[in-house]
């Protein structure tokens, strides 16, 4: 799993990683977020290597899913960047949109 997929699943679990399992929600946690090896994470948590690597992948599958279905990262990094765009070419809207930029943010 490389950098770019490391952050999209970051920002997944961020938005749906409440409707994981709690060991998918764990493993990918420390996997992710804490760039912890499968090892590392399966001494953690007691179990296998390979039960790791497994919550991992449905995790990540299930998050993804969960993507298709809601879009709500897509629409929200789009609005992110159109907010950005929008400060870079006029910025008397500035203070408006960083609020609403604070406000997506979350």
């Amino acid at each position: 799993m490389d950098i770019h997929d490391r952050v999209k699943i970051a920002s997944l679990l961020s938005e749906y990683g409440a409707l994981l399992t709690d060991r998918q929600r764990e493993a990918l946690g420390m996997y992710v977020e804490m760039d912890m090896s499968l090892f590392e994470v399966a001494e953690e948590l007691g179990i296998t290597r390979q039960a790791v690597l497994d919550a991992v992948r449905h995790g990540a599958d299930s998050l993804q899913k969960y993507e298709d279905a809601v879009g709500k990262v897509a629409l929200k990094d789009s609005l992110l960047a159109e907010l950005d765009r929008i400060v870079a070419t006029d910025a008397s809207y500035k203070g408006v949109l960083e609020k609403a930029y604070r406000i997506l943010e979350g």
